[in-house]
C-alpha cells in the first residue's frame, strides 16, 4: 500500500514538472543583445550634395551687339542660374524635332543668352532647381536653355530647353519684366565676359570658342589623402568577410565572396567591381533614374571630395560620370585621377572608380600661363590628317592633374586646350602645334 502512495505521488509530481517545463517553453523569450554595428550605407567618407550642386551649367553665352561672349566663372553662372530659379517657367509644350540648322538658329540668335550643361539633363531630376507651372513635366531631358528677350511691348518672352544631343526643343514662356532685369545686369557685365568667336566647321557645326589667347595659371596642391579602408567599409556589404588577396608598392586587392576592390596607389584610385551585376544594355536605365541614382549612391556614403559635377551620361552603357572642376574649368587625366565612374548592373552598381584624394592646401605663387585661341588650335586640329572632321565634337579649356614625379605629395594642374575626338577626350599636345602657337600646356 506504500509501494502504491509513492507511485502516485512520484507521478503526479512528474506531470507538474513536464507541465511547467512546457509552459515555461512556449512562453520563453530570449534577449537578444542588439547589433548596432552601422553598415555599408551609414559610412560618411566627406560630404552629401544637393542635385542642384552637382548639375551646373559649364559655360553661359551672350550673343548680344552683334558679338558673342561667354564665361565658364562658376560664381558668375551660379548668380545667373539662381536669378532664373526664382522665375517661372509657363507654357511647357511638347518636344518638337528640329534639324541642327534650326536648333542653331534658334541658339545663336541675336539678343539671347545660353546656359550649356556638358550633358541631357532629365526634367523631372531639375524640378527642384527652376520653377515649371505645369501639372507634369517632359518624359524628356535638356542640355542647353537659350532665353530670347523680346521688345518691351511683349508681355513674355521665351525660354527655349534643347536636347542638342537628341535634336529636340521644348518652348516655354517666362515674364519679359524678369528677362529684362536679367539683361540689365548682364549688360553691366559684359565688359568682364571675354570675347568668344563662332567657329563653323567644314560640315556647318558652329563651335564658340575664345577669340584671343587666355590667360590661366598653373597650379599646385598639396593633396588629402582618404584611407581607401573606408571605401571598404563602404562599399563591401559585410566588411568583416573582406580580405586582402595581395598588396604590393604599387597597390592592393581586397574581395569577398562576390565583389573585388583595386587599390591604385600611383594614381591613388579605387576601382570597385561586382561580377554579379552585370550591365544589362537592352533593359537599362533611363535618364533620370540613371543619373538619380547615381548621385544617390555617392550621398549615401558622403563620397563628393571635391568639386565633382556632372559631365557625362549613357544609358547604352549604364554609365555616368562626374568630373572634378577647378576655377571653372574641368580637370582632365588618363588614369582617372580626376573623374568618378558609375556602371550600373541590373539591381546595384557593377563598376565604381574614383580618386581617393582631394585638393587640400594650394602653394603660393601660382605660374602664369598663356593659351592660344581657340580659332589657331581649331586650325591646326583641323589641318592634321590624323583627325576626321565629323569624329571631332569639342573643344575646351581645361587643367591637366598629376603628382610631382619629384614630390608626390604635390600636386600639379596645367592648364591645357583639350578636345573630344571619338568621345574621348585628347590633351592638345605641344607637338601637335604647327608655327607659332608657345604657351600651349
Amino acid at each position: 500500500m506504500r509501494y502504491e502512495t509513492i507511485k502516485s505521488v512520484l507521478l503526479v509530481f512528474l506531470v507538474i514538472t513536464s507541465v511547467v517545463l512546457t509552459w515555461t517553453l512556449w512562453t520563453f523569450q530570449p534577449k537578444y543583445e542588439l547589433n548596432d554595428e552601422k553598415h555599408v550605407h551609414e559610412v560618411s567618407i566627406s560630404d552629401s550634395k544637393d542635385v542642384g550642386e552637382v548639375i551646373r551649367p559649364v559655360k553661359l553665352l551672350l550673343h548680344m551687339d552683334s558679338g558673342h561672349f561667354g564665361i565658364v566663372d562658376e560664381k558668375k553662372i551660379g548668380e545667373t542660374l539662381q536669378e532664373l530659379s526664382s522665375w517661372n517657367f509657363y507654357d511647357l509644350g511638347d518636344a518638337r524635332t528640329y534639324s541642327q540648322d534650326q536648333i542653331r538658329a534658334i541658339a545663336q540668335r541675336e539678343n539671347s543668352l545660353e546656359l550649356i550643361f556638358p550633358d541631357l539633363v532629365p526634367f523631372d531630376l531639375y524640378k527642384g532647381i527652376l520653377r515649371f507651372e505645369a501639372e507634369s513635366l517632359p518624359r524628356g531631358s535638356f542640355d542647353r536653355l537659350v532665353i530670347h528677350w523680346e521688345d518691351e511691348s511683349k508681355e513674355d518672352g521665351t525660354g527655349y530647353f534643347i536636347s542638342n544631343k537628341e535634336g529636340k526643343v521644348y518652348e516655354s514662356h517666362v515674364n519679359h519684366e524678369y528677362i529684362q532685369a536679367l539683361l540689365n545686369r548682364l549688360e553691366k557685365q559684359t565688359s568682364q565676359f571675354p570675347e568668344f568667336k563662332a567657329y563653323e566647321l567644314p560640315d556647318g557645326r558652329v563651335k564658340y570658342l575664345p577669340a584671343k589667347e587666355t590667360v590661366m595659371y598653373r597650379y599646385h596642391y598639396y593633396a588629402d589623402y582618404i584611407d581607401p579602408n573606408k571605401f571598404k567599409e563602404a562599399l563591401f556589404k559585410d566588411p568583416s568577410l573582406v580580405r586582402k588577396i595581395s598588396e604590393d608598392s604599387i597597390g592592393e586587392k581586397l574581395t569577398d565572396p562576390t565583389s573585388m576592390m583595386n587599390v591604385n596607389k600611383a594614381n591613388s584610385t579605387i576601382d570597385y567591381v561586382n561580377p554579379s551585376q552585370t550591365v544589362d544594355t537592352e533593359n537599362g536605365q533611363d535618364n533620370i533614374d540613371l543619373l538619380k541614382r547615381s548621385i544617390d549612391f555617392i550621398n549615401e556614403h558622403a563620397g563628393w571630395t571635391d568639386n565633382y559635377k556632372y559631365f557625362g551620361m549613357d544609358p547604352t552603357t549604364q554609365k555616368t560620370t562626374f568630373q572634378l572642376f577647378l576655377k571653372g574649368y574641368p580637370v582632365f587625366n588618363a588614369e582617372g585621377m580626376s573623374e568618378i565612374k558609375l556602371y550600373w548592373g541590373k539591381e546595384e552598381v557593377y563598376q565604381y572608380r574614383r580618386p581617393y584624394f582631394s585638393l587640400d592646401i594650394p602653394l603660393p605663387h601660382p605660374e602664369k600661363v598663356y593659351l592660344s585661341s581657340g580659332e589657331e588650335v581649331m586650325d591646326t586640329l583641323l589641318a592634321d590628317p590624323n583627325i576626321d572632321i565629323d569624329k571631332l565634337q569639342e573643344l575646351i579649356l581645361g587643367y591637366r592633374i598629376y603628382k610631382n614625379p619629384e614630390n608626390p605629395k604635390v600636386i600639379i594642374l596645367e592648364p591645357s586646350w583639350y578636345y573630344l575626338y571619338k568621345d574621348t577626350w585628347e590633351r592638345f599636345e605641344v607637338k601637335e602645334v604647327r608655327g607659332n602657337l608657345s604657351g600651349l600646356g
